[in-house]
This record gives structure tokens, sequence and C-alpha cells, in this order.
């Protein structure tokens, strides 16, 4: 814990609230101001992860607190990325709680700067970790483009524009963001489970202790396979996929709260 990460909590903060209140009012100053603060999070929020390279000589990938603020750092990075490609503001009233809870179980859930076990000393692990993660914040913004992509198609059909309409780009854009962020999110955190039952298989005496992290990771693959499945099969619009969804998303939160000290 250090002034570093609180400030970056702080801006979080700030930037979350005017987001809601810009959606309260629908005001695209309040978005902007949303984005600026967000923004200088981002900044504390990276030299923060680089406190952690320098000090332990590893990855920010060790423990809960770590990874929940890795995770949260991609989460914001593909954010701004999608934002400035296709000027998308509504998908910050979803990425930017979600980020901000992140770091706050980072808060909250102290761990101090510690060099990793030598017995985890690996490559193979790492890729695990990183690959692992990458895809979780991928498949996360894919998951936020298909809720804009249900909202819109809702009122599209009530021909009633809610709080968000103004604020979603077209079904097409949110259809094709979501579909790629999934895809390639999908691809990522595959081959990182893949790396990792192969790390385990590799150090694993006696047997392979599953617990329920690995249940939820396993969980989440088969849901965000079925989800993908739904977009080239052509039945996106069911009512079931956003079940499937929601599923997804609390199995990821599973597998991530799962995670003690790797």
């Amino acid at each position: 814990m250090n002034p570093t990460l609180y400030a970056c909590v702080s801006l979080y903060l700030l930037g979350t609230l005017a987001v809601l209140a810009g959606l309260y009012n629908r005001s695209l100053r309040l978005q902007q101001i949303a984005l600026g603060l967000m923004v200088g999070g981002f900044v504390a929020h990276t030299v923060w992860i680089g406190m952690i390279c320098v000090r332990t000589d590893h990855p920010p990938l060790t423990n809960l607190p770590e990874i929940a603020a890795f995770i949260a750092w991609v989460l914001f990075a593909v954010e701004l990325f999608l934002f400035v490609r296709f000027r998308v503001h509504a998908a910050a009233f979803f990425v930017y709680p979600l980020i901000l809870m992140l770091m706050m179980i980072t808060v909250l859930i102290r761990a101090p700067f510690a060099p990793a076990d030598p017995a985890l000393d690996s490559n193979l692990f790492v890729g695990h970790l990183l690959l692992s993660t990458v895809g979780i914040a991928s498949l996360l913004t894919g998951l936020a483009f298909f809720v804009l992509y249900r909202f819109q198609e809702r009122s599209l059909k009530s021909k009633r524009q809610g709080a968000l309409f103004e604020w979603i780009p077209s079904l097409s854009v949110c259809e094709i963001v979501s579909y790629r962020a999934l895809a390639v999110g999908f691809g990522i955190y595959t081959t990182g489970l893949l790396a990792g039952f192969l790390w385990s298989y590799r150090t694993q005496v006696g047997g392979y202790d599953i617990r329920s992290k690995e249940i939820a990771a396993v969980v989440a693959w088969v849901l965000f396979a079925a989800l993908l499945q739904s977009y080239n099969s052509g039945t996106l619009r069911t009512s079931k996929n956003l079940v499937i969804s929601i599923a997804a998303f609390v199995s990821i939160l599973v597998a991530i709260l799962g995670v003690q000290h790797v």
C-alpha cells in the first residue's frame, strides 16, 4: 500500500461517480471529465504496477490484489483503445464501475510487495497468469459490448429511448466489437488455461488438486464458448444468451476471487 495506489483508486472513484452522474444528466461534459479522471487514475495505476515489478522483479500476478489490479489495468487500456477507435461512451457505464470494484479488492485485501516463490520461477507459469489475465480483460470487454448490443436492440424494438440510447453506437458496431473482443479474449484465455494445466501437470506430485478457482475458470470457458457459438450460428438475439453472459461474468469473478496466493 502506498500513496500512488490511493491516488489511483481516488481518481477511479471520482471518474466512476462522474460517468454515472453523466448518465443521469445526459451530460457530455461530465463524460469528458470522467474520462480525464480515469486517465489520471490509469497513469497512477501504471506507476504503481511498475513499482511492483521493480521491487519484486516479477509481473504483478502473484496474489489476488495484484491480479485484480492488473486485470483492471488491461481492462481500461482496452476500453481506452476502443473509445479512441469507435468513440463509444456507453461502455464506460459498465467498465468504469468494474475497474473500481477490482481496485477496491486490491485496496481491501492487503498484500505486501514480495518476491515470487522460487518454485514459481517458470516461463510457462508466468505465461499462464499473463495470458489468462489479459484474456479475462478482453472477455469482460466483449461482455460489456454484448450488453450494449442488447440495450440498443431493445430500445429500437420498443421505440423508447432510454438513458443509454444516445451514448450507444449502432447495433453493427456493438456486435462487431463484442464478437472480436470475445473471440480474441477466448483464444488468449484458452491458451492461458492450457499453459496452466500443463504447468500443474509438470509440477504436481500425487495427482492434481482441483480447487474452486479452477472449476470456475473452466465453467467460464464453456460459457464463453457457448456465447461465441451463438454469434457464429446467428442465434445471438435469444434471451438465453443474456443468462449465459451473466453466468460467465459470475464464473470469472469466482475464479478471480478464488486466487489467494499463487
